[in-house]
């Protein structure tokens, strides 16, 4: 019978692997003339073809309830049973990536749940697009991590009921599986190392800013005491020439390499001259008219302060009365 499972086929979670389908869709499945023409007589080797020459997934679609190719396959996978390694092969395939859907999507209904998240969670890291043929009959955009994402959150995908599995904590808690590394992982060890490595080589170069910034300025308070030494001692020899001070170098005898003798300039002695008082007096005469001048700006500023603080403080119709007996040429009212 071309719709009977194969005799050397074992049983699934104790019954025949074909019920895995429901009985309403396996009779559609039946019904498509893909199935009878490309499904009848078709063992594993030649099965792989078919499945490269998938160009959709999905379930049941249209008006007339139509079954897709990948769920006629699917449920020849089921008739036939393949052996494990033919079914890790097309998860396995990368080049083609309806063939690896057809792979997880059968390893889904029968595999054990350690094996279907050992098998299964790698293609997560697949993001390639793949066509999904909706209720409609349309097609739909969808990636290869969607849809076995689905596989292992749904409990129904593709109009057919997937077997229930543990959840990946309770295999963990138990040992049967190893808690899951994600791909990304790896990634953000890699950005991790690369910021620490920028931040060290911030640091550094700011470090050396700062010390670079401290040499710049102990030379600089150098230059400038250098600086401040010269002009003090320059200061201080005009100073010495102003007041007539010579200093005098010899050799003495008795082994004193210099001696410095001070000694008044006679002839600029001779030629100062007293001052008069009456040519003292036009300087002191000065400093007092300065003196009175800078008295009376005082008292002028004293004065304006107080009348703007009278002003400030004075009620608001004074201030306007006041204003209209300035115009009129009056004394102002007092507040």
């Amino acid at each position: 019978m071309a719709n009977a499972t194969d005799p050397l086929a074992k049983s699934v979670r104790g019954t025949d692997p074909q019920n895995l389908m429901e009985r309403i869709t396996r009779d559609k499945v039946y019904a498509m003339t893909y199935w009878k023409e490309k499904c009848f007589g078709v063992s594993a080797e030649a099965l792989v073809d078919l499945a490269v020459d998938l160009r959709s997934v999905g379930g049941i679609y249209g008006g007339n309830n139509r079954a897709t190719e990948f769920l006629c396959l699917t449920l020849k996978l089921l008739q036939i049973q393949p052996e494990k390694e033919i079914v890790l092969e097309f998860i396995k395939n990368e080049d083609h990536k309806y063939v690896r859907l057809l792979g997880a999507f059968y390893l889904r209904l029968v595999g054990k749940p350690t094996d279907v998240y050992r098998y299964l969670e790698p293609l997560l890291n697949d993001y390639r697009k793949v066509r999904y043929r909706t209720r409609d009959g349309k097609y739909a955009l969808t990636h290869v991590d969607e849809f076995v994402n689905n596989l292992l959150t749904k409990d129904m995908f593709c109009d057919v009921t997937l077997p229930r599995v543990p959840h990946r904590q309770v295999l963990e808690a138990a040992g049967a599986l190893e808690p899951r590394v994600s791909a990304l992982e790896e990634d953000i060890a890699d950005l991790e190392e690369e910021l620490e490595s920028a931040v060290e080589e911030a640091i550094g170069q700011r470090m050396n800013m700062d010390v670079d910034a401290g040499e710049a300025a102990a030379a600089a308070s150098t230059r400038g005491a250098r600086e401040d030494g010269e002009i003090v001692a320059s200061g201080s020899k005009r100073s010495r020439e102003h007041d007539g001070v010579r200093y005098r170098e010899c050799d003495d005898s008795d082994g004193d390499r210099y001696v410095r003798r001070r000694e008044r300039s006679r002839s600029r002695s001779r030629d100062r001259v007293p001052a008069r008082r009456d040519d003292a007096r036009p300087g002191v005469l000065a400093s007092g008219e300065e003196m009175d001048h800078r008295e009376k700006k005082e008292k002028k500023e004293k004065k304006e302060k107080r009348e703007k603080k009278e002003k400030t403080e004075m009620d608001p119709e004074i201030a306007e009365a006041n204003a209209i007996r300035a115009k009129l040429g009056l004394k102002p009212l007092r507040g």
